[in-house]
């Protein structure tokens, strides 16, 4: 061990350390040499696989809320009697006299089933006396000869009422002439909301 760390030879002792250094130098190159060459590899970069095309995307649409049909508008309240729902009859004596008056008995009948609104005035309803092609009377030459009422008739129910031909012409104005009718057949026509319609065939005598 003596001449490990203290060298023996006819040169200086530090060519001897100098030595021993290199040697030392030498060695630890060696074993770093070897551990660089058998030192684990580190793995590659991986190569990413190209990327196909993306699927295109889609979003679904919305469901958008249909608006609903809006419900059929219903009446506030009973409809018009009128001629869809609604009938009219005519009655009067089958013989009169000259110097006598024809009562005539009307009446409105609901057919429907459902109430409706009877709206009677000279508007709604007319009556007139004919014989043959001449128009003898009519309402129309008054409208105060026609009953004003307003009712609601429940189906199936019916309102009456009266107009009073006094045998006699009419003219425009509410008048009647005082010349005396001749004898014969007559015909009485009644209307109702324009297409109700009625007749009654009568005839008129000799006055006594």
């Amino acid at each position: 061990m003596g001449s490990l760390f203290h060298p023996v030879g006819s040169q200086p002792a530090w060519v001897y350390w100098a030595r021993r250094g290199a040697l030392v130098l030498a060695a630890v190159a060696l074993i770093a040499a070897g551990i660089w060459v058998f030192r684990p590899q580190a793995p590659g970069p991986v190569a990413a696989e190209p990327a196909g095309p993306s699927a295109p995307v889609t979003t679904a649409p919305t469901p958008t809320e249909s608006a609903s049909p809006s419900a059929s508008p219903t009446p506030s309240g009973p409809l018009a009697c009128d001629a869809t729902n609604s009938s009219l009859t005519l009655a009067g004596y089958q013989k009169v006299k000259q110097d006598a008056q024809q009562p005539f008995r009307l009446a409105v009948t609901n057919n429907g089933g459902d109430p409706c609104v009877l709206n009677l005035s000279a508007s709604t309803l007319s009556l007139t006396v004919t014989s043959g092609t001449d128009r003898i009377w009519t309402t129309e030459h008054c409208a105060k000869w026609v009953p004003t009422h307003k009712t609601t008739l429940k189906s199936k129910k019916s309102y009456e009422f009266s107009i009073t031909w006094p045998v006699a012409r009419s003219a425009a104005g509410c008048k009647t002439a005082k010349a005396v009718l001749g004898t014969g057949t007559y015909v009485a026509s009644a209307a109702f909301a324009d297409n109700a319609k009625a007749r009654q065939v009568f005839v008129v005598s000799k006055a006594s």
